[in-house]
């Protein structure tokens, strides 16, 4: 009887475990998957992606900026047009020889901001988009 009850309480135990590593791997993805594509959704449609980085920052706030550089042959104008009205970035802050900046900043709900910028320059060859994309949570003032 006793090692009928330690073999279901092990087996218990196994059931537990696999149903909590079954909750964490669900949740890392209900909450990676869309981080995922958060990232992702600044790159311009055909673009050769030129480079990127994350930076994370704890204190006073936190902080997570995504920067990325792409390539592309498309028409000036057809880029312009993309980002800005993707993002809802609006007309230009200004316009410098052949590179225009766009950028917004808001508040998505209560104390979590988003900052962006995207500025779109001509080359001799192509354009090349450089794109910020920024969140922060603010816990103190």
């Amino acid at each position: 009887m006793a090692i009928m009850q330690n073999h279901q309480q092990h087996r218990r135990r196994r059931l537990g475990t696999a149903l909590l590593l079954l909750a964490v791997a669900l949740s890392c993805g209900l909450i990676g998957v869309p981080l995922y594509q958060l990232s992702r959704a600044t790159e311009y449609p055909g673009a050769t992606h030129a480079s990127d980085e994350n930076l994370f920052n704890n204190t006073p706030n936190f902080a997570w900026r995504h920067t990325a550089a792409y390539r592309t042959t498309d028409p000036f104008p057809k880029v312009y047009n993309w980002y800005s009205t993707r993002f809802a970035l609006g007309p230009e802050a200004y316009a410098q020889s052949s590179c225009i900046l766009m950028a917004r900043s808001s508040t998505i709900i209560w104390r979590v901001e988003e900052q962006m910028s995207v500025t779109v320059c001509n080359t001799p060859t192509d354009r090349m988009m450089f794109v910020m994309r920024a969140f922060y949570i603010r816990y103190s003032r």
